[in-house]
């Protein structure tokens, strides 16, 4: 079976609205409160025993969820595709855990009308790989939630990290996902199932080498070098004039309600493409801070190697590193900055980094068929992933 799968008929990609989810929800409430009052029902849901059913009739779903929008993937039995629904963000911190759970059923309803499958038709397993589920209580109280104010959504879930939907698509036995997007975070799976991370702690106290750390550096180099601080280590002709345009402002007193009364992380850290558009016109600072990152994020991968598993390392290619989010669109002007620190540190000798070529949202479908040991799902990974950059010391240009 090839990891692109062939489209059929029933494969869809719908988007959902949000507002029109919410109204749709109501009446989602009434369904739900009947099969609450239905206990025979609600025993032969909990009872269904997977061996005796056919695998087509298996419904697995898997969701890649982030802080703005999230991806559903439905898989059959066997692992085959059936549609796709793109739904708003998913993350409990900023929502709450009811509009949360609210948005997760919403998803799943849709694609049930997407599948023509009636309402009462309860999901096998959905796996949930969430932008903040990164402790074991939280996740558990957002399977709880679901399973009892939506109990015809499905019958188990699976909940964990953003950053474990993304190994698990393009990884089968562990390794690293290196997320590089608003913020950064890197987390190292075991092949017993030991996890060891760094980063992840936001922008008040990390992120390095995500977008908003990058954008706030490279104004940070112009506000110190008019104050006369510390002179920027190239031109701040550029930036300075990047930032006037793209913020809206003449002078940096008029900054201040973008950094303070008026902050929004997400949309300061959009101020990196322009820096993106100053590396394409050869400026200096811009590809400094670039050559930085590629640095910062070569040492999440060295502080993380250190507790890699021998199989790990010594595998074909070395240690794999999938490599996720916005910022590894522009590894061409990271990878001298990152070249220099992995042969510098003298800690790794060999790794792989993988650029996702598909949704994460697969590695949470594979999350929810472990799960119920739904072991007839064929999972692919050769195909879900291209190598983006091969490391090996002593055949790296470098004496």
């Amino acid at each position: 079976m090839s990891g692109k799968v062939k489209k059929t008929g029933k494969e869809m990609k719908t988007q959902v609205d949000e507002n029109q989810l919410r109204k749709e929800l109501r009446n989602q409430k009434k369904v739900n409160n009947k099969i609450d009052n239905d206990k025979n029902d609600q025993s032969s849901i909990d009872n269904v025993d997977l061996s005796l059913k056919p695998t087509k009739e298996i419904h697995l779903g898997g969701i890649e969820g982030g802080a703005t929008h999230s991806t559903l993937i439905v898989i059959d039995g066997e692992g085959n595709k059936l549609t796709e629904i793109k739904g708003p963000g998913t993350n409990h911190w900023a929502l709450g855990m009811q509009e949360t759970a609210a948005r997760i059923s919403g998803m799943i309803d849709k694609a049930k009308e997407e599948l023509h499958l009636p309402e009462t038709v309860v999901f096998d397993c959905v796996g949930l790989t969430l932008s903040g589920c990164e402790e074991e209580e939280t996740n558990n109280a957002v399977s709880e939630t679901l399973l009892k104010e939506f109990p015809n959504a499905s019958r188990a879930y699976f909940v964990g990290s953003d950053t474990l939907g993304s190994i698990k698509t393009g990884l089968s036995d562990g390794g690293v996902v290196l997320i590089a997007g608003t913020g950064s975070n890197a987390l190292l799976i075991n092949p017993d199932g030991s996890t060891h991370g760094c980063g992840g702690w936001g922008h008040m106290m990390g992120d390095e080498g995500g977008a908003f750390w990058m954008a706030h550096r490279a104004c940070k180099y112009v506000f110190d070098d008019i104050d006369g601080l510390v002179k920027a280590p190239y031109s701040i002709d550029y930036i300075w004039s990047a930032m006037k345009h793209f913020f809206h402002v003449t002078e940096r007193h008029q900054m201040l309600r973008h950094l303070y009364g008026e902050f929004q992380k997400s949309q300061f850290a959009l101020f990196t493409k322009e820096i993106v558009t100053g590396c394409e016109k050869d400026d200096s600072l811009s590809l400094l801070i670039f050559e930085d990152t590629g640095k910062i994020l070569a040492k999440h991968i060295e502080a993380v190697y250190k507790k890699a598993h021998n199989d790990l390392k010594l595998a074909e290619g070395g240690l794999k590193i999938v490599c996720v989010g916005s910022v590894w669109k522009s590894w061409k002007f990271m990878k001298k900055g990152f070249i220099e620190q992995i042969h510098k540190g003298q800690i790794i000798d060999e790794l792989t980094l993988l650029l996702l070529t598909t949704s994460s949202a697969w590695g949470a479908c594979y999350l929810a068929a472990e799960k119920i040991n739904c072991s007839s799902v064929k999972k692919i990974y050769e195909n879900n992933a291209d190598v983006i950059y091969h490391y090996k010391r002593n055949n790296c240009g470098y004496p």
